[in-house]
């Protein structure tokens, strides 16, 4: 375990400590010779003399000492005066040996948290033995990504790389930060080296980025490759370089997917997009197997053949996502890929390759004795497990043809329907065109009450028009306010659905109509410029259907976004947000992000009915405050996003789940249970196409 050198200035002296465990300490010379050079860091500037602020410094060197290397940590502060009026000083150091850092966490973890620093000292000088060093080996499980001191100070987590980005030997001005914030900004950063270095022990790496938290008159500055400089401290015009600026100043230029990703999530664990698939190959064809996974760190692959026990067996050299089989033995051949990243692992499915016979042609036995020239014959041997492939193959063509006949006969009976139902909307559209009978205007007294009231008499449809049932939904584009109940006769009235949204007290603007998917209860929108007010009871979004409350419009614009003002009654069940999606079906493809009362939710169904999610956690202090979504249309897909403030949009490019873009778009509601009910309020509609005030 590490050595510990404590000095005091006041006069009791020098007082030294090491563990019993620590290889220097065998070598009473080496030992000497290292508490020699300790003393020369055992110094403290008392800027109070000067009117400045006392502070205690945190430093971490590396010294070399008879060609051994040693990582120091230092930490010197402020005594007080002694019974004499001298101002006194403690310096206490931790000494590793390069073997020892591997067991530990980081310099500034342990400048920061280690509850073995002495802040007062009154004792004879003595030898320290036996230390208990469980508060170091407690240290070693802390993380410090993501980087949230950088998104506090900076406004953008990716910042913490900005110090690694620096020259050796910079120097920063940090009057504006505590010196617990500045061990917080050097904590990060060099957890940040674990995506950023490509060596696998990044905290070995840690250990060698040098500091002092304020640089005195008597430090040497090659001593250190990051120097804080405080300038109540008649050194810091000497210390500051020409490129000298504020800690909270910098800014991060080369970054990737992964690094933003690690700064602004943290770590998350490795998990499969595309699983490898089983493989059906004739003899001396070559099988090849696919996976594709996602994580931060990003995740190494490692590919397994696997026996009848199920044990598996590394296979040298298989360390990329797909793996190649030549020459594979007849039978059935197992295997499996193992993903791993800093947080865990995961195993795939087994995927086999099937390897079958290749067929064998046999040579026909000529009679020899015959005149005439004689020629070779060959022959096709089939087994009776190849005639019954081959009339299976025969079948499965067979059946092929007659599933073509249906589509065909298919599409030509949906184009039939689609005639009609556009022939039945545009004579409904020509009707209402129509100007109005003299009978028909509505008296005074009836303007301006709601859509409730007894309906004025509409034109009856034409015997041919075919029954509400059958048709498709009405266009995206009718505003629901303008689809009143016909009147009918006792003959030919039917009974309207019995999930039909009742009627509300305002309008929805011209181009926008509220849309039930699935089941829902008591839905209800109204539009009170400018805002939405959406409320029902539904169960949400799952795999095999959605019941959710949609008010759409139609997606003409490479951009949507609004504004989650509110959510009431908030439950983690809710699901209130923003939607693109093809059809009212219920497994129609969709893309969809929003928030709960604790995160963030994106879902997507794309056109295979796959049905991906994603989620982020909401801060406490970003919880119960509007939350910003927005769609943007990028190349061929439309890609989710979300805002605290309407300035940062997360996530970016490489985190996001894209969906295709489809035919109309909107505000979205569900409450997670159809016994529960959900209130949310909606503003900063855009693109917002027309606005109706409310009535």
């Amino acid at each position: 375990m590490p050595q510990q050198l404590i000095y005091t200035s006041a006069p009791r002296g020098l007082v030294a400590g090491r563990s019993g465990h620590c290889t220097v300490a065998r070598s009473a010379v080496m030992r000497e010779a290292l508490m020699l050079q300790l003393e020369k860091f055992c110094y403290y500037q008392h800027l109070s003399l000067s009117g400045g602020q006392e502070r205690p410094i945190f430093a971490c060197r590396v010294v070399d000492i008879r060609g051994t290397r040693f990582h120091v940590l230092s930490r010197i502060q402020d005594a007080g005066l002694d019974f004499t009026g001298r101002t006194n000083f403690i310096a206490h150091h931790l000494v590793f040996t390069p073997e020892e850092i591997r067991q530990n966490t980081i310099p500034p973890v342990i400048l920061r948290d280690w509850p073995g620093w002495v802040k007062s000292w009154t004792k004879e000088p003595q030898l320290l033995e036996n230390e208990d060093w469980s508060g170091l080996a407690a240290l070693a499980g802390k993380t410090s990504v993501p980087a949230q001191t950088w998104q506090r100070v900076t406004g953008d987590a990716v910042n913490g790389y900005a110090l690694l980005e620096t020259r050796a030997g910079a120097s920063f001005r940090v009057d504006d930060q505590t010196d617990e914030t500045v061990l917080e900004l050097i904590a990060e950063s060099l957890e940040l080296l674990e995506v950023r270095d490509c060596r696998k022990d990044f905290r070995a790496t840690a250990w060698q980025y040098t500091f002092t938290t304020s640089m005195q008159e008597q430090d040497n500055p090659a001593d250190f490759r990051w120097r804080c400089i405080h300038f109540d401290n008649p050194a810091a015009n000497r210390f500051a370089t020409p490129d000298c600026r504020p800690l909270s100043a910098v800014r991060a230029t080369k970054l990737n997917g992964e690094q933003t990703a690690f700064a602004r999530t943290g770590r998350q664990p490795p998990r499969f997009v595309v699983e490898p698939q089983d493989a059906r190959i004739t003899e001396g064809e070559t099988a090849r197997f696919t996976a594709k996974a996602e994580g931060v760190p990003s995740p190494a692959y490692q590919w397994f053949s696997v026996d009848r026990a199920n044990n598996g067996q590394v296979l040298p050299g298989e360390t990329n996502p797909e793996l190649v089989v030549s020459n594979a033995a007849l039978g059935v051949s197992r295997y499996v890929v193992s993903i791993t990243n800093s947080v865990g692992s995961t195993q795939s499915r087994v995927a086999t390759v099937s390897v079958e016979q290749k067929l064998k042609l046999a040579q026909a036995r000529i009679d020899t004795s015959s005149r005439g020239p004689t020629k070779p014959a060959l022959y096709n041997v089939k087994t009776a497990d190849d005639i019954e492939r081959q009339r299976r193959r025969l079948d499965a063509e067979k059946a092929q043809e007659i599933f073509q006949r249906r589509r065909r006969r298919n599409k030509i009976l949906v184009t039939v329907l689609v005639a009609i139902v556009i022939a039945v909307v545009g004579l409904f559209a020509w009707r209402k065109l129509l100007p109005r009978q003299p009978s028909e205007t509505p008296s005074p007294e009836l303007v301006g009450k709601k859509h409730s009231a007894t309906p004025s008499p509409s034109i009856t449809a034409p015997p041919t028009v075919a029954p509400a049932d059958q048709l498709s939904p009405p266009s995206s584009t009718t505003p629901l306010a303008e689809s009143k109940p016909q009147q009918t006769d006792s003959n030919t009235k039917k009974d309207l659905p019995s999930n039909l949204p009742q009627p509300t007290g305002f309008d929805l603007p011209d181009g926008w109509t509220r849309k039930t998917i699935g089941n829902v209860l008591n839905p209800n929108a109204e539009f009170v410029s400018p805002r939405f007010d959406l409320s029902g009871a539904a169960e949400g979004f799952l795999t095999n259907g959605d019941s959710v409350l949609f008010v759409s419009t139609t997606n003409n614009a490479n951009e949507f976004q609004a504004t989650l003002l509110k959510i009431e009654n908030a439950s983690s069940a809710n699901r209130c947000g923003i939607m693109v999606r093809e059809s009212e079906k219920p497994t129609a493809p969709f893309l969809f992000i929003g928030a709960s009362s604790e995160k963030i939710y994106v879902y997507n169904r794309d056109s295979k009915g796959k049905f991906l999610s994603r989620e982020y956690e909401i801060p406490k202090a970003n919880q119960n405050r509007p939350m910003y979504f927005r769609f943007q249309q990028k190349e061929n897909h439309v890609a989710p996003l979300y805002s605290y403030d309407s300035k940062i949009w997360l996530p970016n490019d490489t985190n996001a789940i894209y969906g295709d873009r489809h035919a109309i778009v909107g505000l979205t509601v569900c409450s997670g249970s159809p016994s529960s009910k959900v209130v949310a309020k909606f503003g900063g509609v855009i693109p917002f196409s027309a606005t109706k005030p409310g009535k």
